[in-house]
């Protein structure tokens, strides 16, 4: 499966060095931070003969977590811009009065993520070869620590498996169908003490999860349900389950590996993309790939249902009913929503054999949350304050942004079908509140006493200009989930 890291294998180098930025050879342009206006940008050449970028930033004092995340990706993307090989920077912490609470450690791993995710460009498909124009290298220089020295080894592992990420969501359906993603998953999580297994088409069928078995049934490569284990805590023992210890953390993504809307097919304009539709499950890869890396002595599973939503004579129909693994019949009313389908079968599947402790699941599951809210930030809905206050927090602080939607009981009666259970879209077809009602049927499906949440990522998908970042999949929400399965009590 070479060509999981075609792009990866033309990133950029990026490393530390304690000489301070004056001190270095004239191949490196040094990036010099001013206070001037964000859209002043020099390049000069000194007379030592030693090149320098000069960035206006705004005021230092107005320097907060978002802006300084842009501006790390703004030098990469200067750099890029004027075809520079070798850059230098050096950032003081102390400088920027708002983010001294957040400590050193803080600021050198965000800035070992955003250089990477800077850095990376999608290339697979491309016949003409750019590496000789490309940044070759990154040097961070200063009086850096020990221990900041592994908070940013800490950013590299996280941003190099968000990349990760990128690289199978932005990969052409075609190269990535359920079977392949399987594959992919494999080599990603190579090298790791995490254990990758799948379910085929059989299997699923034999665990009775008929809605992830609907999804898939029309298309040519069956479902697959991926299963990621990494026991960092000790694999609880049957003393430990009965005790009720060394629970796992559930992360489930959803791995729709195309989307055309099955019967119900997406008009033209809105299915183009649609190899993306599995960037929920990308995220788990990469989050299980960095949390194995960085050895995380946390026990978390992954689950990813895997499957196509093809058009062909054996699609699921609209108006047919079928039975989910928690047993309860869904109607299903329209054949594009698909993908909480697949994760309500997930859910169940996550609950009743690993009995969680907590379960986050992450789909890129309604246009309508873009409708909400734009494209800065993913929707979040859960029941429980504590855990929303807790990802809100970590949004901040990754970088991967979160907004709360309600989860009310009195959203729950539009999915009462006549003829099943309840239906995956509201029985009177209406146009309103989406998100929230992808949420609401996958509340059907949640364990009444473990925590949940849902992360609707849709609106963060794929990068939009403000990003700074290269065109395609985003590889969020990879940053959050590993700073909350460290932080996870």
């Amino acid at each position: 499966m070479f060509w999981l890291f075609v792009t990866l294998a033309h990133m950029t180098k990026i490393t530390t060095s304690n000489k301070p930025i004056t001190s270095l050879h004239k191949k490196y342009c040094r990036i010099i931070f001013t206070e001037d206006t964000r859209s002043w940008h020099r390049l000069v050449e000194t007379p030592e003969g030693m090149l320098e970028y000069r960035m206006g930033t705004g005021k230092w004092k107005n320097i907060n977590r978002r802006v300084f995340r842009t501006l790390i990706r703004s030098v990469v993307q200067a750099a890029k811009a004027h075809q520079l090989e070798r850059i230098a920077v050096e950032i003081d912490i102390q400088a920027f009065p708002q983010l001294t609470e957040f400590k050193s450690q803080w600021a050198m791993r965000t800035l070992g993520e955003n250089l990477q995710l800077a850095a990376y460009e999608f290339t697979k498909y491309k016949t003409k070869d750019t590496s000789s124009a490309t940044l070759k290298e990154i040097l961070v220089c200063g009086d850096i620590s020990t221990a900041d020295k592994t908070a940013f080894q800490t950013g590299l592992v996280i941003g190099e498996s968000a990349n990760i990420t990128r690289d199978i969501a932005n990969t052409s359906a075609e190269d990535m169908t359920p079977s392949k993603l399987v594959a992919a998953t494999k080599t990603a999580l190579k090298g790791t003490k995490a254990s990758v297994r799948a379910l085929g088409s059989a299997e699923i069928k034999k665990s009775q999860m008929g809605l992830l078995e609907a999804v898939g049934k029309g298309a040519v490569d069956k479902p697959q349900f991926i299963i990621i284990e990494w026991w960092g805590a000790g694999k609880p023992t049957v003393a430990d389950k009965k005790a009720g210890k060394k629970k796992p953390i559930a992360l489930i993504g959803k791995g729709i590996t195309y989307d055309s809307g099955g019967l119900n097919v997406k008009p033209t304009g809105s299915m183009h993309e649609m190899h993306m539709d599995m960037s929920g499950g990308s995220a788990m890869i990469g989050a299980l790939r960095a949390i194995a890396t960085l050895g995380l002595k946390k026990n978390v599973v992954a689950f990813i249902p895997a499957a196509e939503n093809s058009v062909s004579a054996e699609s699921m129909r609209a108006g047919d009913i079928a039975t989910s693994m928690s047993g309860q019949t869904v109607e299903i009313l329209h054949t594009d929503a698909e993908g909480r389908l697949v994760l309500a079968d997930a859910m169940t599947y996550a609950e009743r054999h690993y009995t969680p402790r907590v379960i986050l699941d992450v789909a890129t599951l309604t246009g309508a949350a873009l409708s909400a809210l734009g494209q800065h930030a993913s929707a979040v809905m859960t029941k429980d304050k504590k855990l929303q206050e807790t990802l809100m927090e970590l949004s901040e602080n990754s970088g991967d942004l979160l907004w709360p939607l309600p989860l009310w009981d009195e959203y729950k009666s539009s999915l009462k079908s006549s003829r099943a259970d309840i239906s995956n879209i509201s029985t009177n077809f209406s146009r309103f509140g989406g998100c929230i009602e992808g949420g609401t049927f996958l509340s059907f499906f949640a364990p009444k006493k473990t925590p949940w949440a849902h992360i609707d990522m849709a609106p963060r998908m794929e990068t939009i200009p403000s990003d700074k970042l290269a065109k395609g999949a985003a590889g969020e929400p990879v940053r959050l989930l590993v700073q909350f399965v460290k932080q996870y009590e």
